[in-house]
């Protein structure tokens, strides 16, 4: 056979939890971004915009709301790619269980039937791994959002307090 299905198919399940490690060190790096490097950075961004036009504080706004942004393309393509892997494994799994079906003969349903459920493993982590990274991605935006408000806020009193001096 010009493919080792078993090991595709171990390839597989280790590429998803390289995903689910994935998924995680990005929520990780992001909530240590918005607990603790954000209330920093809205400081930052109100020293800026002290004396600066509109214009520039509307970029400056733009470049830190961007900062706010990272990390959920990964995770959306955890989201996506994940059951897709398990499903190609579950596929890998029943061709290796068609395979020893081939050579061994259809009598012993128990070797069958611990080859279905093993390429079913893969089908299950997928979706196990696209679930939390979605946990993931809307505490992620969730957490976007409000901090975007916030920029935007202190833009807005610090433009309102720039005109009133």
């Amino acid at each position: 056979m010009l493919l080792n299905v078993e090991l595709a198919h171990k390839l597989v399940l280790y590429s998803l939890f390289f995903f689910l490690f994935v998924a995680t060190a990005v929520f990780i790096e992001r909530l240590l971004y918005f607990f603790f490097t954000f209330p920093a950075e809205k400081k930052l961004l109100r020293k800026e915009i002290e004396g600066q036009d509109e214009l520039t504080a509307e970029a400056l706004y733009h470049s830190y709301a961007a900062k706010t942004e990272r990390g959920k393309g990964v995770l959306m393509f955890v989201i996506t790619a994940s059951p897709l892997l398990g499903l190609l494994g579950t596929v890998l799994g029943i061709m290796n269980s068609f395979s020893t079906m081939a050579e061994k003969g259809v009598s012993d349903i128990a070797e069958v039937s611990k080859g279905i459920a093993f390429a079913l493993e893969a089908t299950a982590l997928g979706i196990t791994v696209s679930i939390i990274a979605l946990f993931y991605y809307y505490a992620v935006n969730g957490l976007a959002k409000r901090a975007k408000e916030e920029l935007k806020r202190v833009v807005l009193e610090s433009l309102k307090y720039g005109r009133e001096a």
